[in-house]
């Protein structure tokens, strides 16, 4: 083996691509906080088990594996939690233009 022929130096991790992440799709992100903010109890958390199961469905008929499928709904999650924060710090006044 030569000096400059490192396996270790020229392996590439795979990539993969998403083209649309759920958590960059912030139309998503806040239609789904405004239903689920007006929403209560039962109904609340059948919507959101609908939300989750839909965005389930799409991302494994993409090809996600499970464990990117569990990440993008995470951080869906995590977006859509923030989102709702954020209308009830603002009132619901909807002013969720540009910064």
């Amino acid at each position: 083996m030569r000096d400059d022929d490192l396996p270790l130096l020229s392996w590439t991790p795979p990539c993969k691509v998403i083209l649309f992440p759920l958590v960059k799709r912030v139309g998503k992100v806040r239609h789904t906080a405004q239903l689920l903010s007006s929403k209560h109890g039962e109904d609340a958390i059948l919507y959101w088990k609908q939300v989750m199961a839909a965005n389930r469905k799409h991302l494994t008929r993409i090809g996600l594996d499970q464990d990117d499928i569990e990440a993008e709904l995470g951080s869906f999650h995590e977006a859509v939690h923030s989102e709702m924060v954020r209308l009830a710090y603002c009132g619901g006044r909807g002013n969720g233009g540009a910064a």
